[in-house]
């Protein structure tokens, strides 16, 4: 005996179809359980860079890592483009929220204090210092008299003597 349908993905005979695709990697509530442990993992695993002393002898010194949102993806297992696309589903997005806050505020309060480089934390987290000094705001246009100089024969010799002189060498 053959199924009846009615409508996609139902019979009259059996339950709803299962959902189609991969299951997600995490609930929301998952997703933060698992950025709190790389918070704390990051803080009590700093990376190391080897010093010099004057005695010749090496030592390894601490660097505190920053958060970081690939760091972030990387330790739960999951590509960027995930988060991205849990950013936007809306069961997610307070979460994903929260947590692009919380990196934010470490990379940006490391730079603030120098713990962490501020020029890379500032293209990192897309900050900018642009100040139109040259034009006033307004857009840039050419010329609207042509500029000419006028050169007495003397001083046209002496500058093409330079010139002759500059290319020799």
């Amino acid at each position: 005996m053959a199924k009846r349908t009615e409508g996609p993905n139902k019979t009259l005979d059996s339950k709803p179809a299962r959902k189609v695709g991969r299951p997600r990697a995490y609930t929301p509530e998952a997703l933060e359980v698992k950025f709190e442990e790389y918070a704390k993992w990051v803080k009590a695993n700093p990376r190391y860079s080897n010093r010099v002393l004057a005695d010749g002898s090496v030592i390894p010194v601490p660097y505190e890592r920053p958060l970081t949102l690939v760091g972030f993806c990387v330790f739960a297992d999951i590509v960027e483009n995930t988060f991205r696309e849990y950013e936007k589903q809306d069961e997610f997005l307070s979460v994903c929220a929260r947590v692009r806050a919380r990196i934010e505020s470490d990379q940006l309060e490391g730079a603030m204090c120098e713990q962490y480089n501020p020029t890379i934390a500032s293209r990192v987290l897309h900050l900018a210092d642009r100040q139109d000094v040259t034009t006033n705001g307004k857009e840039i246009t050419a010329a609207t008299q042509p500029i000419s100089v006028v050169l007495d024969p003397e001083a046209a010799k002496i500058i093409q003597s330079i010139g002759k002189m500059t290319v020799k060498e």
